[in-house]
């Protein structure tokens, strides 16, 4: 049976848990024409009001924290207590108390959330992980217009996007915000809370989105590909992706004409191909490049029981230009070698990854091995990589890329392939995915999308794959299809794309596995200082991963609640700082914090503390023997009544840590 480990039943699912309203109807007062509160920027706010929650106090006041060169999101939400035809907001800057830093406007972005319709909800979800029945409207996209009409009784859910500078000082910045319309107005004050800490340019987790071209000319008005207007469009999507901290792209080996001489050598062009890389190396802020797709199903598609390569290629005769066919083995033993020569030239062969087949499973996994095995061979030094729905892949992959469903059903399995060096990553499709699993789709919980990376770092997971950035339908709005949203994470625009509420909380994941990140990078600095011995006992990303599951436990038992989640991005935070001050000290257990073990039971203590200081558990006299290295060794016993374990560090100069550890006792047999 599932856990329920801080599952929100439906109705605290769809409800804002940290936003309260006063009712003024209730207390025979009047109803204001505009009320304007916060909420948590992980939740969607339905205009219809639906499980908006009534209750006798209200948040009057954005309060939100965040790193230097880091993007913060935060929301707040308008009732109309009669029509606002015209309503639109205002921000003032962010100023520190006591100092002339400032946080400008220019930083701070305010966008409407609009809402597509969905008529029917994601099949084989359990109905408490949905928000609400179908059919409804459901918030998504972020409108860049300055104005809205809000009909009386309705709610608008404003986002806002807050971008803290590099060079800000550490500290409590404080401004606002103004929604008006038509003399009605009201202002919300905004908090935040500056940490000294970075967040880092380098991105330390592979993520892609796979994009596509082919709409250019329906919502953006490309005529051609070679057009200036074309690479205009395509620069936009780059720059939008990492903003949104996505480090890797997919390019098709389309763009490679390929020409034959009379002898049968080749001469590859990559003027194409090489022009349309630069677009997203040149932002200087992409990792990785995913291309290839050699193979396919046939016949049948994925539930075909054969897997082969590509029957065909085209290839031009250099003589007359004539286009040719040419057997797909007989062309890649000649073209990938080639291939691999040009990507060590262009200093991106250790950046490549190369697609065999889309999602090959148990029924096809023989043939699948095969054509591996075939681009293995004619190009060893390319790295390949593949989105599996099977854990039978053995040394023809090496970056595993399973399906979440599938990585929590046969984890061992995966799991076992990370131990023999493989990299792991995940995928989701929202509508192919069984299980209670964090999800896409527009009609799940928001926060399912900024959780995931939380599980990456969880299970030490190096990457993401989603198969929809702009998988638009004709109308993305008014007709999103079968993928109910998530076959893409913006929408379009004339000049480029709108954001969505989804895209958004998804850097915010990404910032918090950074968070993380820092602590571990922390940790591992302080290591790098011992002696070897004392070194190969601490692991670095322990203690990420133990706060990580404080909102992950396992992949189908999590929490949903988004003040868990921003209590522990701030312990993250606070715990990296700490690190520094005195008496420095590296702590481990095991088992790892926050696991189930029986009553009475002890747990192993160990790590490393500043020489000259002293360490005593749970209030005890004694302290705990530290060596000359500072190594220590110890058990202790959680209480039985909270499960919780105390430690206390003291050095010489009366500088003092304390902090506690904790387990979750099992209650019977």
């Amino acid at each position: 049976m599932m856990s329920c480990f801080y599952r929100w039943n439906n109705a605290l699912i769809i409800s804002i848990a940290t936003v309260f309203l006063i009712s003024a109807t209730l207390c025979g007062a009047a109803v204001p024409p505009l009320e304007l509160m916060a909420v948590s920027d992980a939740v969607r706010v339905f205009e219809d009001g639906y499980g908006f929650t009534n209750n006798q106090s209200q948040v009057q006041e954005i309060n939100v924290f965040g790193l230097r060169s880091e993007t913060i999101s935060a929301q707040c939400v308008v009732r109309a207590g009669r029509d606002l035809p015209k309503l639109t907001a205002t921000l003032t800057p962010l100023k520190k108390a006591g100092s002339n830093a400032q946080i400008p406007v220019e930083n701070l972005t305010w966008r409407f959330v609009t809402d597509i319709l969905v008529l029917t909800n994601t099949p084989r979800m359990w109905v408490s992980d949905l928000t609400r029945p179908a059919p409804a409207r459901f918030p998504d996209c972020l409108s860049e217009d300055r104005q809205c009409a809000v009909t009386n009784g309705a709610l608008k859910a404003i986002y806002l996007t807050l971008r803290i500078p590099a060079d800000a000082e550490p500290g409590e910045y404080r401004g606002s915000l103004k929604a008006s319309s038509d003399g009605a107005a009201a202002t919300l004050p905004i908090t935040l809370n500056v940490y000294p800490l970075t967040m880092p340019e380098q991105r330390h987790l592979l993520v892609v989105e796979w994009m596509s071209t082919r709409h250019f000319k329906k919502f953006h008005g490309v005529e051609s590909e070679q057009s200036d207007r074309y690479w205009q469009i395509l620069r936009a999507y780059a720059k939008n992706m990492v903003e949104h901290r996505h480090n890797t792209f997919k390019i098709g080996l389309s763009l490679i004409k390929t020409t034959v001489d009379e002898k049968g050598n080749y001469n590859l062009d990559f003027s194409e191909f090489d022009r349309y890389a630069q677009v997203f190396w040149e932002t200087g802020l992409m990792d990785a490049m995913e291309t290839g797709f050699v193979a396919r199903h046939v016949p049948g598609g994925w539930s075909s029981p054969e897997i082969k390569i590509y029957d065909f290629f085209t290839v031009y005769n250099k003589a007359d230009g004539k286009a040719q066919k040419v057997p797909g083995e007989a062309f890649l033993a000649k073209f990938l070698p080639l291939f691999v020569n040009h990507l060590r030239e262009k200093k991106w062969l250790d950046k490549t990854l190369f697609h065999i087949c889309d999602e090959p499973a148990n029924h096809n996994i023989t043939h699948w091995r095969k054509a591996s095995e075939f681009v293995h061979r004619h190009a060893p030094e390319l790295r390949r990589i593949d989105a599996i729905e099977t854990p039978h892949c053995l040394d023809r992959l090496e970056v595993w890329v399973p399906k979440l469903d599938h990585l929590s059903t046969w984890q061992g399995a995966f799991e076992e392939a990370q131990r023999r060096g493989n990299e792991l990553w995940f995928y989701t499709v929202g509508i192919y995915q069984g299980g209670a699993l964090m999800n896409k789709t527009v009609d799940v919980p928001l926060i399912d999308t900024r959780l995931m990376h939380w599980l990456n770092y969880r299970y030490q997971l190096k990457g993401y794959l989603h198969w929809g950035f702009n998988a638009w339908t004709d109308d993305p709005w008014e007709a999103p299809g079968l993928h109910r949203g998530d076959g893409w994470h913006v929408y379009p625009k004339q000049d480029g794309l709108l954001d969505s509420l989804c895209w958004e909380q998804m850097r915010d994941g990404l910032q918090d596995y950074e968070c993380l990140w820092l602590l571990e990078d922390k940790i591992r600095q302080i290591a790098a200082s011992l002696s070897p011995q004392v070194a190969k006992m601490i692991e670095p990303a322990r203690r990420g991963q133990e706060i990580a599951s404080r909102v992950v436990r396992s992949y189908t038992d999590f929490s949903r609640d988004p003040q868990i989640l921003y209590a522990a991005r701030r312990q993250a935070i606070e715990e990296t700082l700490a690190m520094d001050a005195a008496p420095r000290i590296i702590l481990q257990t095991f088992p790892p914090e926050h696991s189930v073990m029986a009553r009475n039971c002890a747990i192993d203590v160990h790590g490393w503390v500043e020489p000259g200081t002293q360490l005593k558990i749970n209030g005890g006299k004694t302290a705990v023997p530290v060596a000359d290295d500072g190594s220590f060794f110890a058990r202790a016993h959680p209480s039985r009544t909270t499960g919780i374990v105390e430690f206390e560090a003291e050095n010489a100069k009366g500088e003092r840590k304390t902090f506690t550890r904790s387990f979750r006792l099992q209650t019977s047999p």
